[in-house]
């Protein structure tokens, strides 16, 4: 049983990673959110995703991993567009009242 709470408490400290790394991540989304704003550029490249994607699973040593990490970029990806929307969004109706 140690050796699981050894594995857990692991798994707890890159949680605390990816959490920082996601945080960082969003902070620069929101940045290229009003880039995107000011230079009138649509939120949803497709040609950029699928490169964002092929270069990540590619760059894996393990290809055992492709598939469910293709899973995790896509679900950032899907995550990033949202906030990038909700920005716009929140903008657009700040410049209307």
């Amino acid at each position: 049983m140690s050796d699981l709470l050894s594995y857990r408490n692991q798994i707890d400290e890159i949680d605390t990673q990816i959490r920082q790394l996601f945080i960082k991540r969003m902070n620069l989304v929101k940045e290229i959110a009003e880039y995107k704003m000011a230079h009138d550029i649509a939120v949803y490249d497709s040609s950029r995703e699928l490169e964002v994607i092929a270069k990540n699973i590619e760059s894996l040593e393990d290809k055992s991993y492709q598939p469910y990490y293709q899973s995790v970029i896509e679900e950032m990806m899907k995550v990033s567009k949202e906030y990038q929307k909700a920005l716009i969004l929140r903008s657009t109706y700040e410049q209307v009242d």
